[in-house]
């Protein structure tokens, strides 16, 4: 399968039966910071940080290109031990997750695993080289020191022209993920990029990608588009949304799925579903 395909499957809700968060706009908007990155020469690795069942991890599976590869850490069920708020949310939400599972998925789409680190994302010093990455994607856990965790690792390995996405960043259930990145942004060098309603994109590189390169980009690309520009302090960032069109078949075909749900459930009509 090439990467194509699967944004076609992820836009897909008939078609796409792996559990997870990645939606439509950001399949779409990492692949433009992926093009971006290759663009201008900027090379290293990809990095997630909790993976569920794979579903971001099978997209970041396409990016990298010879000589490079994709590395995802999650603990899945290993029993490793996690702070109290941690394994309170992991009870919560994740009471079925099984590495098994992911590997399972991630194989429908790819040849071969990945490399996969079964820890928190502080050890992964251990297998990722500080400085030798450009991508890592957090999507782990939501608590505040577990998410500066995620965010200090992230710093850590990204390279030249690397780029952070975090997820759950406008959640305002779990706010120990904008703690953390917040945090970093006061601290004066992290730059945002673009965001959308899940993911929030930054740089810790001066010399890197740009957020008029990134909106620039995005006007190019067909699925989405420009928002708005937004003045976050004292930088700039573009909000990043589905195209009406697109939005309006994604919708429809989410609609399609929970009615065939609700109606095995007593009848009930699918709600109108938010857009992304």
């Amino acid at each position: 399968m090439r990467l194509a395909d699967y944004l076609d499957f992820v836009c897909d809700p008939g078609r796409d039966d792996v559990e997870g968060w990645l939606y439509p706009t950001d399949a779409y908007l990492m692949g433009v910071i992926n093009d971006l990155q290759t663009g201008h020469g900027f090379r290293g690795d990809i990095v997630e940080i909790g993976a569920y069942k794979g579903k971001s991890a099978i997209l970041l599976g396409f990016f990298p290109a010879a000589g490079e590869s994709l590395t995802v850490c999650d603990i899945f069920d290993s029993g490793a031990m996690v702070s109290d708020g941690n394994a309170q949310e992991n009870a919560a939400f994740y009471p079925g997750l099984h590495q098994a599972d992911f590997e399972k998925n991630y194989l429908r789409f790819h040849d071969r695993l990945p490399r996969v680190h079964v820890g928190p994302s502080e050890e992964l010093g251990k297998v990722v080289a500080a400085g030798s990455c450009r991508l890592v994607h957090i999507d782990g856990g939501h608590t505040y020191e577990v998410a500066r965790a995620d965010m200090e690792t992230a710093r850590r390995a990204l390279g030249s022209g690397g780029v952070v996405v975090v997820d759950d960043w406008s959640s305002a259930h779990i706010p120990g993920v904008a703690m953390a990145l917040w945090e970093q942004y006061l601290s004066g060098e992290l730059t945002p990029l673009a965001f959308t309603k899940g993911k929030f994109y930054a740089t810790w590189d001066p010399a890197g990608l740009t957020a008029g390169e990134v909106a620039d980009a995005v006007a190019d690309r067909a699925g989405i588009e420009v928002r708005s520009v937004v003045r976050l302090g004292r930088y700039v960032a573009a909000s990043v949304t589905m195209t009406l069109g697109d939005w309006q078949r994604y919708n429809a075909g989410l609609r399609a799925v929970y009615s065939k749900l609700y109606a095995a459930d007593g009848g009930a009509s699918a709600p109108q579903m938010v857009g992304f």
